[in-house]
């Protein structure tokens, strides 16, 4: 069975070499919290077309920082590269194990998203929002290597 929404096997290693630094990156600017890095002066003609922080400020030329942005679009690219890469041999089993990761990430995501609507409430709830960007392909891409390539190691002994 073909299946045309995976693209090429060699599009896998890009996207371990996007997602893994994005993720401890992610991870390091959420803890260390350092925004000061990528520094842009946004021109004016182009300031007017872009959300700001300070969108109805008076600066002429707005200063944005893009660090948090390239994260972002690094693990999300990266994570969905190796979520829809083929494997070297695709076959009926790995279409399975797909499935079954993208059901396993949807229900997961979903009930955390259910959690965390009723335990979090106002400005914490954006950064909840900012996360369930990124977990159903966490948790998919997680799950679907470690049935692929974890599991059988340990299901060996």
């Amino acid at each position: 069975m073909k299946n045309k929404l995976l693209i090429a096997h060699r599009w896998k290693i890009l996207g371990w070499l996007l997602a893994v630094p994005a993720f401890i990156g992610g991870i390091s600017f959420v803890l260390f919290n350092f925004p000061e890095y990528l520094q842009v002066t946004v021109p004016e003609w182009l300031a007017h077309f872009i959300w700001i922080e300070s969108f109805v400020s008076d600066t002429p030329n707005p200063t944005i920082y893009l660090l948090d942005e390239v994260i972002a679009l690094s693990l999300l690219i990266g994570l969905l590269l190796l979520a829809f890469s083929k494997e070297k041999v695709e076959d009926e089993w790995i279409q399975q194990v797909r499935l079954e990761s993208f059901q396993w990430a949807f229900l997961v995501n979903s009930m955390l998203l259910i959690a965390f609507t009723v335990f979090t409430h106002g400005s914490p709830f954006l950064s909840v929002m900012v996360y369930n960007m990124f977990t159903p392909l966490l948790i998919f891409v997680a799950r679907f290597y470690y049935v692929l390539y974890l599991k059988p190691l340990f299901s060996k002994n």
